[in-house]
């Protein structure tokens, strides 16, 4: 075997605090993830010349070493003593600026595949480490499960899968970048109602209405006023019927928890025809 292709799944945060900033610019976080069946389809294939050739669907997308996946590659690469290359093909479906972690996913895809493809020389500790050299993100990805995250993102506690439910999607079309989220947060505006440990609770419980009662994003304060289209994106869900509506992350994306699939699809719908300009719209 010397080629993989597997989905890399995007995340959503059901909650997200940040606690501080530390001098490597890091920030001190805690917040409850969970993957979702939206992301891009990545391909990775062994060569026998030792060069890393990156190519994709998106015209945009950087092909070197400022793509986090061909990063993701040399690492694990080199901490395996490999000495051959690889291809990666990445079908974008992600979009960038959306809070939901594609770049990470893609990376977090790309280690465990190619691990996977030299024959499983790099332990689950090894890997989690090259993904936090990578991203805060990219260990959870890693893992590939519902988690509480503490620390910079790097101590993860899993979590069972949180009750059957089903998710609209949208994306404005402005996008937040992350970083210039973390610079202009209010760290002491906390969400109303908002508690981490009440909410890891809750899913260990199965408890859907203690879900509800303890999610929160400490980024809306700051994402929302950059990007109103995510307050009414939330309020539009909710007329829709969504049990629950928060955005994802830094943002841009918005979620909302629906009971059922039929549901979601019929939600969907209707906000397609009212939102008719927006970066993406899916039910997962």
């Amino acid at each position: 075997m010397n080629s993989l292709t597997r989905l890399c799944k995007a995340k959503i945060n059901l909650a997200i605090d940040v606690l501080d900033r530390l001098p490597s610019g890091y920030h001190t976080v805690r917040m409850v993830m969970m993957r979702v069946d939206l992301g891009d389809e990545v391909r990775v294939s062994l060569r026998s010349d030792g060069k890393i050739m990156l190519s994709g669907s998106d015209a945009d997308m950087p092909r070197g070493r400022e793509n986090i996946a061909y990063r993701a590659a040399e690492a694990v690469l080199a901490a395996a003593g490999a000495d051959c290359g690889c291809d990666i093909f990445i079908e974008k479906r992600v979009p960038m600026g959306a809070g939901m972690a594609g770049g990470s996913a893609d990376a977090a895809g790309v280690i465990n595949m190619l691990d996977e493809l030299l024959g499983n020389p790099l332990s689950l500790e090894k890997r989690l480490e090259i993904g936090l050299k990578l991203g805060a993100d990219v260990p959870f990805c890693v893992m590939d499960c519902c988690a509480l995250a503490e620390g910079i993102g790097e101590i993860l506690t899993p979590l069972p899968d949180p009750p059957a439910m089903s998710f609209v999607i949208a994306k404005p079309e402005t996008s937040i970048s992350t970083k210039w989220a973390y610079e202009n947060l209010n760290f002491s505006k906390k969400p109303e109602g908002m508690d981490v440990d009440r909410l890891a609770d809750a899913i260990r419980r199965g408890d859907r209405r203690g879900m509800f009662e303890s999610m929160g994003n400490v980024f809306e304060g700051v994402s929302i006023p950059a990007c109103p289209e995510i307050a009414e994106y939330k309020e539009r869900l909710s007329a829709l019927g969504a049990e629950y509506a928060l955005m994802s992350g830094s943002g841009s994306a918005v979620f909302g928890i629906f009971d059922s699939r039929g549901a979601a699809e019929a939600a969907k719908e209707k906000f397609a025809a009212a939102v008719p300009k927006r970066g993406g719209l899916w039910v997962v």
